[in-house]
């Protein structure tokens, strides 16, 4: 009977205090579990802020710059240059960039010029450039075939490549932080330009301008080089990997890879017996039976095909025949290249 009394009340008691602690754990965890979850930036759940104008917000860019950009604080106008030279999305390199080297601060981009986390082929470590400029161009260059070339044309994607979870190096689950910080960084930035729905397609009535990037015509229809050039060429420093809009409502008929010259080919049947041709891309992203609407992507300016440089190679056919794209054209005030075929004097 006494040892009841003696073991009872102490066994009470333990119990109690471990009831007590739980609720005390569970309290604490839900005044505090914002501390320990790592969040996407309100609107960006599952992709990523856009530029409202589908270019860079120069405010927010040299904002940034100026507040976290490090070294990279004076190579703004050289960051977007590479970009743009590579056909990729400046602000998606800086965002990468700031969070490679801990806001330009680590030792990476101080003391080897690196800025993206370049690796030597041979295994031996971080790449060393003799200046910050020659490690932006490598960066940028590395992410065009990462972007372009390979697809990875989303923050998820190329998480997979630069951020894997299931890495071997990465024990304490750092990794999982790569892609929410990017988009963080993306929207302090403005926003993407590039690979986003909302782009700066321009649209005139019923008709959307096929290549955002650039007006420049640098061809145009007639005979050229002794046989007929069907349709006009578009191109400009940088072009290659940019969006290739539709010219109208309509509906995709053609989606492949033409053995005749055309390389990664798109056709598209619109109202009165008109086709419009997409050629030379170097991605299809629409493929045939597909409905799209003025303005949509279908592709990415590539050089593939007959074609001796990257450019969008465009076609109005009436009836099927190649009918001048130019008078279809005139409301969106063309440039053409000094001495293009066929084009008008620039």
């Amino acid at each position: 009977m006494n040892k009841k009394l003696l073991v009872g009340p102490p066994l009470t008691l333990i119990l109690v205090v471990v009831v007590a602690l739980i609720f005390l754990a569970l309290a604490l965890g839900f005044l505090f579990i914002d501390d320990f979850n790592v969040s996407e930036p309100p609107g960006m759940e599952g992709g990523s802020v856009c530029s409202p104008t589908g270019g860079i917000d120069e405010k927010s860019w040299n904002n940034t710059l100026e507040s976290k950009g490090g070294v990279f604080s004076g190579y703004g106008d050289e960051i977007k240059k590479a970009a743009h030279k590579h056909g990729i999305d400046p602000v998606l390199m800086l965002a990468i960039a700031l969070h490679e080297t801990a806001n330009g601060t680590s030792d990476a981009v101080t003391f080897r010029n690196n800025p993206g986390g370049l690796m030597n082929p041979d295994g031996s470590g971080l790449m060393i450039f003799d200046t910050l400029g020659a490690g932006l161009e490598s960066m940028a260059n590395t992410l065009h075939n990462r972007i372009v070339q390979d697809g990875l044309n989303t923050i998820e994607k190329l998480g997979e490549v630069y951020a894997p979870l299931d890495a071997a190096n990465d024990p304490t689950g750092l990794n999982q932080h790569w892609v929410p910080i990017v988009k963080e960084n993306v929207a302090s930035l403005g926003g993407l330009t590039m690979e986003c729905e909302t782009t700066n397609v321009e649209i005139i009535g019923d008709q959307a301008w096929v290549l955002p990037f650039t007006k420049h015509i640098t061809s145009c229809f007639g005979e050229r080089w002794g046989r007929p050039h069907n349709g006009i060429d578009i191109a400009f420093p940088g072009v290659e990997g940019q969006s290739a809009a539709a010219f109208m409502d309509g509906k995709v008929v053609v989606s492949e890879f033409n053995n005749g010259g055309y390389g990664n080919l798109v056709v598209l049947q619109h109202d009165n017996n008109i086709k419009t041709y997409y050629a030379h891309m170097s991605k299809r992203s629409v493929p045939a039976g597909t409905k799209v609407k003025a303005g949509q992507e279908v592709g990415r300016v590539g050089n593939t095909g007959a074609s001796e440089g990257a450019h969008l190679h465009f076609e109005i056919r009436v009836v099927d025949e190649p009918t001048n794209p130019l008078p279809f054209l005139k409301d969106f005030n063309l440039t053409f290249n000094a001495g293009g075929s066929n084009c008008p004097a620039p």
